[in-house]
């Protein structure tokens, strides 16, 4: 989108105001500021504020945009003028108004010249300045959208490699330890018989090895039944693999179904965080909570770790802890807000918080989804 002068630009009053106040006192005259329209927005003598410079509208309608004279003649035919020397402000060929000085024209035109420059560069200043405002937030509009995609393909391919992990490859592995054990059960030879329930134990390993990968690339229970129930079966296997005690509290909203974006980034943001626990907390207690409230979806994650010295986050996101990069680039995409703290010897806390929509706007959500839900679930 083109950056219109017009549209994006206005002469400010209050701006106006004050550049009279100070010039005016500089040149011990009379100083008026006109719009593009001729009327006067800031004045010296404040009774002529909001008058109309009739000679200003005379110039701005014939379209020849150029400096003038007022002059004795002028002052008794036209209202709201005064004998003096105007000069237009031009921001890119467009008139966004004048300044004017009064007294005799000859002595007057430097002053208003000098003055009509000095608000014309001021006001280049600030065009330029909200150009580069615009320009950075396309640019990061535009980043939050080619983050967003590629999240969505990331996850979509995700979600077919698990399914294929779980339907195929898991299926596949089950009928081979089948075959094996029932193999086994036909050898009299002792030997080849152990030789074959190594191999139906290696193969058994393998599909247990199957299905974590594929739980940890997408659960299929976050497709089908949700967040919570995805969450607690997460936390369950990884209390249980890790030896690590962890409080879940998820039963306030044990039925709930949010948006699929909602789900998918609360469940990252979990498994993110216990995994970066197991690798640096050295924790043995965590506790895991998630809630609504005040119009927001809170999910909070403490440990009883090491903690660290949360001065050296930027430096982390930085460096080598993209995870904690991540969490904070898929909460914004959300409007949501990602804290963290920490003291050494007291643990971490993970908080995110997330706005949640109207009733009415996730149950359209829900309709466009493409996937059915249990009857009984309540809508989020």
């Amino acid at each position: 989108m083109a950056y219109k002068v017009k549209k994006y630009f206005k002469l400010d009053a209050k701006f106006a105001q004050s550049l009279v106040d100070i010039i005016a006192a500089e040149l011990n005259q009379n100083v008026i500021i006109w719009d593009n329209h001729g009327v006067i927005i800031a004045a010296y003598i404040r009774e002529r504020i909001s008058s109309l410079h009739e000679c200003s509208v005379l110039m701005l309608k014939s379209g020849k945009i150029q400096e003038f004279a007022v002059t004795d003649e002028d002052e008794k035919r036209y209202r709201g003028v005064r004998k003096g020397f105007n000069v237009p402000v031009l921001i890119e060929g467009y008139c966004v108004g004048g300044f004017g000085v009064t007294g005799e024209p000859d002595r007057a035109a430097p002053y208003a010249r000098l003055a009509a420059h000095f608000v014309q560069a001021a006001l280049e200043s600030n065009l330029r300045k909200e150009k580069l405002m615009h320009a950075l937030q396309e640019k990061r509009k535009l980043q939050s959208t080619l983050l967003n995609k590629m999240i969505e393909v990331q996850e979509e391919e995700r979600r077919k490699i698990s399914r294929e992990l779980h339907d195929e490859t898991s299926q596949s592995l089950t009928s081979i330890i089948v075959g094996l054990w029932m193999l086994a059960e036909q050898m009299d030879d002792p030997a080849k018989k152990e030789k074959i329930v190594v191999m139906r134990n290696l193969v058994a390993k393998t599909l247990d090895d199957v299905h974590c990968l594929a739980l940890e690339l997408r659960p299929v229970l976050l497709d089908d039944l949700g967040l919570v129930a995805a969450a607690e079966r997460y936390v369950e296997n990884y209390s249980r693999q890790y030896g690590i005690k962890i409080d879940a509290d998820f039963a306030s909203l044990s039925q709930v179904r949010f948006k699929p974006e909602v789900e998918i980034t609360l469940y990252r943001i979990l498994q993110e965080t216990l995994t970066n626990i197991v690798k640096h907390a050295k924790a043995t207690h965590i506790r895991v909570a998630l809630q609504s409230g005040r119009g927001k979806i809170k999910l909070t994650v403490a440990d009883n770790g090491i903690g660290f010295n949360t001065e050296a986050l930027s430096y982390l996101a930085a460096t080598n802890s993209l995870g904690i990069h991540g969490m904070r680039e898929r909460i914004s995409l959300l409007a949501g807000e990602f804290k963290i703290r920490s003291t050494k010897g007291t643990g971490t806390a993970v908080t995110v918080e997330i706005p949640w929509p109207k009733k009415k706007e996730e149950a359209g959500s829900r309709s466009g989804s493409g996937r059915r839900r249990p009857k009984q679930e309540k809508r989020g």
